[in-house]
């Protein structure tokens, strides 16, 4: 057996254990979304003369000028009673207008203002519990805004349901604009119907930072925000599922945000991400394929790190095989002088090799998601070229930021910034 047979078979028999796991995860979630489909099409549903909680939202704020006005006025405007809600702006040590800007609210009742030195998101956040009395407290991204009934929607699972701990609502890109945002909509939008699905199995490994609501005495009984490798909604997501806390997903309840509209600021962002995963999962190692910590143990994480590994090989296989094409190519021009003859392809052969089987499926169900994250957001079904940018991004362009999310945890050890 030549090299060339060797590399090849090892790579069929990788490829058919991606394929068949993924296929596993993704029949999954289906059945998950197929038992939930009434829950899903019903909505929120929420009763008259609801006695709704008073609550604490925390939008921590670092150099966000541009958005920051936008974003409490989105709050302030929400359906929920004024005398219930309480507003905490913290203005995290901001270099530019951020502070000055946010001085409109001074003499809004309802919005408490404070400023203090830069130390990290997870410090603004901490700062702001500690000022904190009321039984619920949550977060708002100070460039994300939130739909009036959206608060409304998350907290009425927690009256609805003793147990529920925390509940993140559905998060979708703010008014898309170019190819690289559109393709994030398509993510985001699966996103939520993958949620929901963990949801549904308590599985969820993160409350995200652009909005989550909280029982306060999460942290009364967890302890504060920890840094985490720069992405503390993960982590406090992570601490909750070692510690048998319910968490919840609403996935009607829409929180709009900002999307990354280069490359530059899209790599930073998800190299956090991943950096993140990565290193809070070796901190949490000891709770994984444990079956006593449930589907978040079993599941939702080794699904992250299957995504990260599957990426990373489909990649660099993709990469390896062309380049031998192209060496192959170069070689046969040359041992026939440069002679190029034209065969027509053939319309009569089809590969008839399970794994082929296997794609369409997978890309069947991949269909089937985004068109249900359209329905679920109240969309019009129509797949675009939207499609082809996620499909891109998510198969290709992510080797970049996951590859550099290796190196710095295994090579430099450098930690990931937070901007």
């Amino acid at each position: 057996m030549s090299v060339g047979e060797y590399l090849y078979g090892v790579q069929t028999a990788i490829t058919y254990v991606f394929g068949f796991v993924a296929l596993y995860i993704q029949v999954f979630l289906m059945i998950v979304l197929f038992r939930e489909r009434k829950a899903i099409a019903a909505g929120t549903v929420i009763p008259d003369n609801v006695d709704w909680p008073a609550v604490t939202v925390i939008i921590p704020c670092w150099n966000e000028e541009e958005t920051v006005v936008k974003t409490v006025e989105s709050l302030l405007a929400i359906d929920y009673p004024k005398d219930k809600l309480i507003i905490k702006v913290i203005d995290d040590g901001s270099t530019d207008s951020t502070w000055e800007r946010a001085q409109v609210f001074k003499d809004v009742e309802n919005v408490h203002l404070h400023r203090k030195e830069n130390g990290g998101k997870h410090t603004a956040m901490n700062y702001a519990l500690e000022h904190t009395t009321t039984e619920y407290v949550g977060n708002l991204d100070a460039d994300a805004f939130i739909d009036r009934d959206a608060l409304k929607k998350t907290m009425w699972q927690f009256l609805n349901d003793p147990e529920m701990m925390a509940v993140s609502p559905a998060v979708v890109i703010h008014e898309p604009q170019n190819a690289l945002e559109r393709a994030q909509q398509v993510e985001f939008d699966i996103f939520i119907l993958v949620k929901k699905a963990l949801a549904s199995v308590n599985g969820v490994h993160v409350t995200q930072g652009q909005f989550s609501m909280y029982r306060k005495k999460v942290f009364d009984e967890l302890g504060p925000y920890q840094k985490a490798h720069q992405t503390e909604d993960l982590e406090i997501a992570y601490r909750m599922q070692a510690h048998g806390y319910k968490i919840g997903q609403c996935h009607d309840a829409f929180v709009h945000t900002v999307a990354m509209d280069t490359f530059p600021t899209l790599f930073k962002q998800r190299l956090r991400w991943v950096y993140g995963f990565i290193n809070n999962t070796y901190d949490y190692r000891k709770y994984l394929l444990r079956p006593r910590y449930g589907t978040f143990s079993v599941f939702s994480v080794p699904m992250g790190l299957l995504y990260l590994v599957t990426i990373l090989f489909s990649t660099g296989w993709i990469v390896w095989t062309l380049a031998r094409a192209a060496y192959d190519a170069v070689v046969r021009l040359f041992v026939t002088n440069f002679y190029v003859s034209y065969t027509a392809p053939s319309f009569f052969y089809t590969d008839t090799r399970p794994i082929m089987f296997i794609t369409i499926i997978l890309f069947t169900f991949f269909l089937c998601s985004v068109i249900l994250g359209k329905i679920v957001r109240g969309e019009k079904i129509r797949v675009g070229f939207s499609v082809i940018y996620f499909f891109i991004l998510s198969n290709f362009i992510a080797t970049a930021w996951l590859g550099k999310a290796l190196y710095n945890t295994l090579v430099s050890r450098k930690e990931v910034l937070w901007r």
